[in-house]
């Protein structure tokens, strides 16, 4: 039953010793930046509109001292303009071309989404690492205290059979 228990003890303080030691690994840390540019921009334009013209001719002659139309020949409307309106007043001649006031001028407003992500990955070092030797003198020092705990307890383990 000693030899057993001697066994398992000294089993699972080696276990334990092989287990727990450990170099630490280097902590990585990763910081993400997310910045998003919004650019507006304002477009604008002018359309142009082509001359545009109407047309009106006639022959005029004279009767009893006043001005009459004596025969229409062309009258024609242009793209936008109607046909002008002709009057004769008193030896007068009156032509009205109306167009009606046009406005074009335009614009538009544009956006530019841009999206930029900044990844910073910090690794910590170790400055202060242990030398060969330092480790020998660790691995040392834990198989002595192996070997001291099992004589300890085999001591333990007489003393209380013979009480």
């Amino acid at each position: 039953m000693s030899k057993n228990l001697n066994r398992i003890v000294f089993m699972f303080f080696s276990v334990l010793v092989l287990v727990s030691c450990r170099t630490p690994k280097p902590v990585l840390s990763e910081e993400k930046t997310k910045t998003i540019t919004i650019k507006e921009i304002l477009h604008d334009t002018i359309f142009k509109i082509e001359k545009d013209s109407s047309t009106f001719r006639a022959l005029l002659e004279c009767q009893n001292g006043k001005v009459v139309f004596k025969n229409v020949t062309q009258v024609e409307p242009g793209r936008t303009l109607k046909s002008p309106k002709v009057r004769l007043d008193n030896n007068k001649l009156i032509v009205d071309c109306e167009l009606k006031k046009q406005e074009l001028y335009a614009f538009w407003k544009s956006q530019q989404v841009k999206e930029v992500e900044v990844k910073t990955v910090n690794t910590t070092k170790f400055i202060n690492q242990l030398t060969f030797w330092q480790k020998v003198q660790i691995w040392l020092g834990r198989i002595f205290l192996l070997i001291l705990i099992y004589y300890v307890g085999r001591f333990l383990l007489r003393f209380y059979r013979i009480i």
